[in-house]
């Protein structure tokens, strides 16, 4: 009787412990719809006033995109803006709507504004959202007087703030800057790197003696594997024959970059580098020195292509098919005499490559 007692108990308290569970629960739901209903409420609000405002700044913006107007005029409307309103609506006429001939007369307009300053000083900030403004907000108002401020944007540990704040680079940078941006960029992440390589392009006639001064034997490899890469990129004949000079380096990732980047020289020296990186101890360095004949087009290496079908590795037999392929009807021969050759790999190979089409073989070229 004890026994059923207790069991009877038992089945109460899990009945109210399930009847709080429940209650928790439906507080809980009651706060993510609540939260959910207030942050839409928030949203629509900020989007009306933010159409609000656009209304209130375009007026003045188009009579000084017409010639009406003046850039003052936009720099007094935006002025009447909390900081914030006014860095959004900056953004938006010198991005997307001033043309590149208006930018500097409105980054002068505003130059000096009191928000302008407010901005910037978000660049100590704690937040690296602040800290992204006032990069965002350097790339239209920065002057050479700001060079300090874009070198300690350009170092900040957040990958989103030395992304945008190298966007400041064509406007601002001088040699210093650009050798700084160099030096870190090995340690940047991918999306950083591919982007300062945008903004360095932009600037070549300071990257490139900067470059120069690097491609030497004496940088580390992994700070030439970045260099090479941008180089290439550049594709200025003096960096490319400057990268040509280190095809014999010790490291293979640095003649991989050697390699790829001879497909942009366009010099009988680029085809002696490439047939002699054909010959290279590591597959990597042979299958894109195969790919970089036939981009470049040099029908002076068509037996060493042929021999390369004979390669240990497919990917260089596959580049290396790939390239007789788009040598003219002499490289097209190799491929039919290799096709009907004895090495079982090199005719299988020349086979597949063979029924290829013309695009086909451009697009898996450049692949």
């Amino acid at each position: 009787m004890g026994g059923g007692r207790a069991r009877g108990v038992a089945a109460v308290n899990i009945i109210h412990l399930l009847v709080v569970v429940a209650l928790v629960q439906s507080v809980f739901l009651l706060g993510i719809v609540g939260l959910l209903l207030a942050n839409r409420s928030r949203s629509a609000r900020l989007r009306a006033e933010r159409l609000a405002v656009e209304r209130d700044v375009a007026e003045p913006v188009q009579r000084w995109l017409v010639g009406n107007g003046a850039a003052t005029d936009v720099a007094t409307m935006l002025a009447g803006l909390g900081a914030e309103q006014a860095l959004e609506q900056a953004i938006l006429i010198a991005t997307s709507r001033a043309a590149p001939t208006q930018r500097e007369e409105f980054s002068a307009a505003i130059r000096d504004a009191p928000w302008v300053r407010e901005v910037l000083t978000l660049a100590t900030s704690r937040r690296w959202w602040r800290r992204l403004d006032a990069a965002r907000l350097l790339a239209i108002v920065g002057t050479p007087r700001e060079r300090d401020l874009l070198r300690q944007l350009l170092a900040d540990p957040h990958p989103a703030v030395q992304g945008v704040a190298a966007a400041s680079l064509p406007h601002m940078a001088d040699l210093d800057a650009v050798s700084f941006v160099l030096e870190g960029l090995p340690e940047r992440s991918v999306v950083v790197k591919l982007y300062q390589f945008s903004m360095l392009k932009d600037t070549w006639w300071l990257t490139t003696p900067a470059l120069l001064d690097r491609l030497t034997t004496q940088a580390s490899p992994e700070h030439l594997e970045t260099w090479i890469s941008l180089a290439e990129a550049i594709g200025t004949a003096e960096l490319l024959e400057r990268v040509c000079a280190l095809q014999d380096h010790p490291d293979a990732l640095v003649r991989i970059g050697v390699a790829r980047a001879m497909k942009r020289y366009f010099h009988p020296a680029a085809g002696d580098a490439l047939k002699r990186l054909l010959q290279d101890d590591d597959w990597r360095v042979r299958a894109l020195a195969a790919r970089s004949i036939g981009l470049l087009g040099d029908t002076s290496s068509i037996a060493r292509l042929a021999s390369a079908m004979g390669d240990a590795h497919w990917w260089v037999r596959f580049r290396a098919a790939l390239s007789l392929a788009q040598l003219g009807e002499t490289g097209r021969s190799a491929l039919r005499e290799a096709r009907e050759g004895r090495d079982r790999y090199a005719s299988e190979m020349a086979t597949m490559v063979s029924g290829l089409s013309p695009g086909s073989v451009v697009e898996l070229s450049e692949a």
